[in-house]
């Protein structure tokens, strides 16, 4: 799962929005990698990429607080991994806080990482012909999504461009 804060021009107003969004993502996601594994795997790695972020593309922190506790509650074991991209010292301080209220086993998953990091791992998780030229150098996918054709006529366990 891959959601890229800069590229999201958002009207933070709806918090129930900002969390159906995400646990939808997370289900898209989901079904995906155990149709993709054959039901082998049943985790995902997902990145929150703030390369060219601005204050308009940041969630409200109660936001965020809420998504995690969602997630907690609700997805328990379902995240191999987070990664945290290029964010901005105010979420690293705000980590620092919530960190010690969040089960030590999810914890131990959350990495906050550079660009460059995040494009070496990326390397090692996606295919050239699924990634987009800004996930890596070589992404051969740069197709604008259109939402209309990735919520209706996508099938919800393919990823976009799949069919």
């Amino acid at each position: 799962m891959f959601q890229n804060f800069a590229k999201n021009d958002s009207n933070w107003d709806d918090c129930d929005f900002f969390i159906k969004g995400n646990i939808y993502m997370l289900e898209r996601a989901l079904a995906c990698t155990e149709r993709n594994t054959d039901g082998e795997k049943d985790k995902v790695v997902a990145f929150y990429d703030y390369n060219g972020y601005g204050l308009k593309n940041t969630p409200p922190v109660m936001f965020a607080k809420e998504l995690l506790f969602d997630l907690r509650d609700h997805w328990p074991e379902r995240l191999q991994q987070v990664f945290m991209v290029d964010t901005p010292f105010v979420f690293r301080a705000f980590w620092m806080i919530i960190k010690h209220f969040i089960d030590p086993i999810t914890k131990e998953l959350v990495h906050f990482i550079t660009d460059e990091e995040q494009k070496q791992l990326l390397r090692k998780m996606i295919s050239e012909d699924q990634a987009a030229p800004f996930m890596f150098d070589g992404g051969k996918n740069g197709k604008e999504v259109d939402n209309e054709t990735f919520f209706y006529n996508t099938p919800f366990d393919h990823v976009y461009g799949e069919c």
